[in-house]
């Protein structure tokens, strides 16, 4: 079989992300087809730093016009996925969608249409679906190890130095993020739906800005602030402060120098909802971005049993009924550093669907599901009402 023609759109971060890990795939499965931007020289740049040579594109209509591509990664920023994705779909192309798919469930719908109506993958970048955990913790709940499903527990711990890089960044606007109930939790969202092989169909949610609120008493910037020793945001705190910020943001991004607490923002910073799922369970989730340590707390229960976890320890406790002593469940960790693993999984994956020639339903309503719960959410925190989900 032919390798299968690959073209990059957005040569940021995330872009790459998958050039380094085409360099860790098997030979013969994909092949560069294309680097494609919206400006020469930082394409160019791109090409150059990673020894590529390969056509250097500008711009996502002439990327629809190749004819040697077969498959698009679309890595552009949250909010300007729907143009790219739907112009390579309506070009007959299949693509790979960093998540989340959209900022707004108005373009959310356009690029699941434009997929359903060409007959090709869509694939989001969810990598928790490739967390061994995630997959064993799916195994035992569809396997029946809990009985029927009832009701799970989650709460997403955004660790709070983690959690205070949003409020520097661009994702702490709702225009471009959708809020970070979407941005952070739809990677947790999903493994829901992923562990349960259900979808919600209705959520009611509260939330708002606790955290990181004006204060009187900082300034605008930290180079001015009267509070930089007690401050523990404080963005100046020399080389190892720094490193912590690009092991955590990415190495293209730079500690700016805004107070977290008075920089123009209109995302939420905590977040609490339930949802009724299509199988009968009930989720309650909450997101916190001031946690101690950055983690995934997770209680599913069942009738005939409970499972337990954080996703960071690799362990699962099982509580059987009637009254059986907890069972202990090893999940061997992956290998290597981040989403080193995950991340060759996905891209791994989404080849696999191409070269199967897979029914690309199922790929369309994850995708959808995957933002649907949390539009809604922001949908019930401005009305106050349960909002229905439906499928697209």
């Amino acid at each position: 079989m032919a390798p299968i023609r690959l073209a990059l759109l957005g040569t940021g971060g995330r872009g790459q992300i998958y050039v380094d890990v085409m360099n860790r795939m098997e030979p013969g499965r994909a092949e560069w087809a294309a680097m494609v931007g919206r400006t020469p020289s930082t394409v160019a740049n791109f090409c150059e730093e990673n020894g590529l040579d390969v056509p250097q594109v500008i711009g996502t209509e002439k990327l629809a016009e190749m004819d040697d591509v077969d498959a698009v990664l679309v890595c552009t920023p949250d909010y300007a996925h729907r143009e790219p994705a739907v112009a390579c779909f309506e070009a007959a192309k299949h693509c790979l969608v960093e998540k989340p798919l959209a900022t707004n469930a108005q373009d959310a719908a356009a690029i699941c249409r434009a997929a359903r109506e060409s007959g090709r993958i869509l694939h989001l970048g969810f990598v928790l679906r490739y967390d061994p955990l995630a997959m064993k913790l799916r195994d035992l709940v569809q396997g029946g190890a809990i009985g029927k499903p009832i009701a799970a527990i989650v709460h997403e711990a955004v660790g709070w130095f983690h959690g205070s890089t949003y409020m520097r960044r661009w994702n702490r606007f709702r225009e471009m993020s959708g809020d970070m109930l979407l941005h952070k939790g739809c990677h947790t969202l999903d493994i829901i739906n992923f562990i349960l092989g259900a979808y919600p169909t209705r959520v009611a949610a509260m939330g708002g800005l606790d955290v990181f609120v004006p204060r009187e008493d900082a300034a605008e910037y930290c180079h001015d602030c009267d509070l930089a020793d007690e401050c523990i945001y404080y963005t100046d705190q020399g080389e190892e402060y720094r490193r912590r910020f690009y092991e955590t943001a990415g190495p293209q991004v730079l500690p700016e120098d805004y107070c977290v607490y008075n920089v123009d923002k209109d995302t939420t910073d905590n977040t609490q909802l339930i949802a009724q799922f299509d199988n009968g369970m009930r989720l309650s989730y909450t997101m916190t971005m001031v946690s101690p340590r950055g983690d995934r707390r997770i209680i599913l229960i069942g009738t005939e049993g409970e499972l337990r976890t954080d996703m960071h320890s690799y362990q699962i406790e099982y509580f059987p009924l009637p009254d059986k002593p907890k069972q202990i469940i090893e999940v061997e960790p992956p290998e290597g550093r981040g989403h080193q693993h995950h991340d060759l999984a996905l891209l791994t994956h989404f080849l696999d669907r191409i070269e199967r020639d897979e029914d690309p339903e199922a790929g369309i309503q994850d995708a959808w599901m995957s933002g649907a719960i949390a539009f809604a959410a922001l949908e019930s925190m401005e009305t106050g009402e349960f909002v229905d989900i439906e499928r697209f």
